[in-house]
């Protein structure tokens, strides 16, 4: 971007969104397998059922959910924004196009000009 200009490479915006819609399935890949192992293992209580291991599966139990809800979030917001990247470059082209067409119609009431 220079002197109130913006520059799009569509070819370079659509890539860098589908590889973060591919970062975002990755993200959702490791939370399905690793979030998957972590809540399978703690399921089992490693840390026992006596009432201090009560008290902590309390308290883990809310920080465990969240975080694995906001991974999984994470994954699909993720898939969702390089979705909408590319889908917003192929608008502004697109538009671009049109207008340049619209524009070359537009008859210069001078005349040609040298």
């Amino acid at each position: 971007m220079g002197e109130g200009h913006l520059w799009l490479d569509p070819d370079r915006a659509r890539r860098a969104g589908a590889d973060l819609h591919l970062a975002g399935a990755s993200v959702s890949a490791r939370r399905t397998a690793l979030g998957g192992q972590i809540a399978g293992a703690s399921a089992g209580r490693p840390w026992g059922r006596d009432d201090i291991g009560a008290a902590f599966d309390r308290s883990y139990r809310a920080y465990e959910e969240s975080l694995l809800r906001a991974w999984a979030g994470l994954g699909r917001s993720l898939e969702r924004l390089g979705t909408d990247v590319v889908t917003s470059v192929d608008a502004n082209v697109r538009t671009d196009t049109a207008s340049g067409r619209r524009l070359d119609g537009v008859a210069d009431p001078r005349g040609p000009q040298r």
